[in-house]
């Protein structure tokens, strides 16, 4: 099975359920046959009930999305773990799983700069925009980032984050190992200053991910 067909099962969009309505928060990707999904932290935020994820609408990829069909069907899902300081989170979704094999288990370490990685995910679903997408990216660096003292790896690439896609996973082409996960623009500090929902230190082409390795630890 090819490696885009694998990820668009795998990759769904994380969600909060409300009193009429289902919010979409971000991306994630299983991790586990027993229904462990992957995210930032960031997407579930600090309040952690009524998470739900919406799995794949299981179209082939090469076929056309319908952006007009409005209709969810969603898990409800619990928080497994989290890391704060790393900005990442495992949530549990009952009923959730794959009967193929997972994907490999990689790191930042394995990867060089100049490489390519391939991102899955959903941009614009908080938005409102449900539509499991494929982008390249090329590595543009690999840096130690500090959090209250502490060290993460980041992969560093050329790409221009977009609302939603924290939480993809960022693939190595040559075996497909997941290596890392999306987080957002790598930017030194907030600003202070929006543009309606947008932050103008943001649009630059510049992302950064968080080694995977970070994640496997908490598993």
């Amino acid at each position: 099975m090819a490696a885009l067909e694998i990820f668009s099962q795998l990759t769904v969009v994380i969600g909060r359920l409300g009193p009429d309505s289902v919010q979409m928060l971000g991306t994630g990707f299983l991790i586990s046959h027993d229904g462990k999904v992957a995210t930032t932290h960031h997407v579930i935020g600090n309040q952690q009930t009524n998470l739900i994820v919406i799995p794949s609408k299981g179209l082939p990829p090469g076929q056309f999305q319908n952006l007009a069909d409005k209709q969810v069907q969603y898990l409800p899902a619990t928080v497994a773990e989290i890391d704060p300081t790393r900005d990442l989170a495992i949530i549990q979704v009952p009923g959730f799983g794959w009967n193929g094999p997972l994907p490999m288990r990689g790191n930042v370490d394995e990867i060089r700069v100049a490489s390519r990685l391939d991102i899955y995910g959903y941009p614009h679903c908080v938005h409102g925009r449900r539509a499991f997408t494929f982008q390249s990216v090329e590595v543009g660096a690999k840096v130690l980032q500090e959090t209250h003292g502490i060290p993460s790896k980041h992969a560093v690439i050329n790409a221009q984050a977009r609302p939603g896609q924290s939480g993809s996973p960022a693939v190595d082409p040559r075996n497909n190992a997941i290596v890392g996960i999306l987080a957002g623009a790598w930017v030194p500090g907030p600003t202070g200053i929006r543009l309606g929902d947008i932050d103008p230190y943001e649009l630059h082409q510049t992302t950064h991910c968080i080694s995977a390795g970070h994640l496997w630890e908490m598993l």
